[in-house]
């Protein structure tokens, strides 16, 4: 045997202080990898979260986030009581997300746009609050920008005299 392992050998307190120390860097090393992308999730009372359950109609092996829910009770830092259609769950925060709600369309009511309202359209929308600050300084898009009056078709753009050998039918 190798001098260093025969006094291991010989002295346990040795190898005892020398497998503690190891096994905590690697310890500290398997967190620090294993925390690299973690982020620490917490919910108030009200916030409307998505709930992740199992999916009945598959394995068990598979879940899906279904809801919205809505925080009812925190219990600890990471424990909540969320109400999910009525019945009300106890759940870690490893099993919630926050919910956003999605615009779907959007009713204009500002009387400075009904000269041409049909003309108007929108290609997204977002919503954002006054305590939002995550976005800096927003400006709002003057209602004086310049629309076409009317946009054609690509079948109304074909000249009738290019296609006047074929047949009404097929014109149309």
């Amino acid at each position: 045997m190798q001098p260093c392992l025969r006094e291991l050998h010989e002295n346990p307190e040795i190898a005892k202080s020398y497998a503690a120390s190891h096994a905590e860097l690697e310890q500290n090393r398997y967190a620090a990898q294993y925390n690299f992308r973690s982020r620490d999730k917490h919910f108030d009372v009200g916030e409307r979260v998505l709930v992740l359950m199992p999916d009945s109609t598959s394995s068990c092996m598979f879940s899906k986030w279904s809801g919205p829910g809505t925080i009812v009770e925190v219990r600890s830092p990471y424990s909540y009581i969320v109400d999910v259609d009525g019945v009300h769950k106890h759940l870690h925060a490893n099993k919630l997300r926050k919910f956003h709600v999605r615009v779907d369309s959007v009713t204009c009511a500002c009387d400075s746009f009904n000269d041409d309202l049909e003309t108007r359209s929108v290609n997204t929308c977002a919503t954002t609050y006054e305590s939002d600050t995550d976005f800096g300084q927003l400006g709002t898009i003057p209602s004086t920008l310049s629309q076409p009056k009317s946009i054609l078709l690509p079948s109304q753009k074909i000249d009738p005299e290019s296609i006047s050998y074929l047949t009404q039918k097929q014109q149309t």
